[in-house]
């Protein structure tokens, strides 16, 4: 009992220190937004959605507010993982959770992005052979850049944009499950690729 105690105050320490770079991170960023004046823009919202998550019966939604070329992203999703994405054959994942992130447009058509994110995870593991179910919990903190494409300009649908993007995470374990006569590995990193449908107000 003490050891699991320890175990779990191991992890909450872990998500201190770490929530503690993301803080200190997002606010030297803002910083660096406000010493930079010159470059005002009115701040307005935008709204995205994943499409491949909502093709693997799972759903996501993202608001996020824009000011000065900073984007604050607040989001959740949910998906099925198709089998063996994580390196482990033979189990069903339903991941599902919610996280935040700060990017910057990096240039002045507001196309190109990058920056840090922040999310926690749980995810519903099950084995198809034994039918043992259980479930992981993760604390996840990345890096993420992407491109944003405005295919329909000067048309009714202007404001409508296509975002591939990817993240590269360092994930930190919380819950990890341990099943009997099985093998079944968290990954302490890994690479999210995907698409979002987004439009600006």
């Amino acid at each position: 009992m003490l050891a699991v105690a320890g175990m779990e105050w191991n992890s909450f320490n872990k998500i201190k220190k770490e929530m503690k770079k993301l803080t200190i991170m997002a606010i030297a960023a803002l910083s660096i937004t406000a010493v930079n004046a010159q470059d005002i823009r009115k701040t307005r919202f935008e709204v995205e959605i994943d499409p491949i998550a909502y093709a693997l019966k799972g759903c996501s939604l993202h608001g996020i507010v824009v000011h000065n070329h900073w984007r604050g992203d607040i989001g959740v999703f949910a998906i099925t993982q198709p089998e063996g994405y994580t390196g482990n054959k033979g189990f069903e994942v339903y991941t599902k959770g919610a996280g935040i992130k700060l990017n910057r447009l990096l240039n002045k058509k507001e196309t190109w992005f990058a920056g840090i994110g922040c999310g926690y995870g749980i995810s519903d593991i099950k084995h198809t052979e034994s039918r043992q179910q259980l479930d992981e919990h993760i604390v996840s903190i990345g890096i993420h850049t992407g491109y944003r494409f405005f295919f329909f300009k000067n048309t009714a649908f202007k404001n409508l944009y296509i975002t591939p993007w990817f993240s590269v995470d360092y994930n930190i374990p919380i819950k990890e499950p341990n099943f009997k006569g099985y093998n079944y590995e968290s990954n302490s990193f890994s690479i999210f690729p995907t698409v979002h449908i987004g439009y600006t107000f």
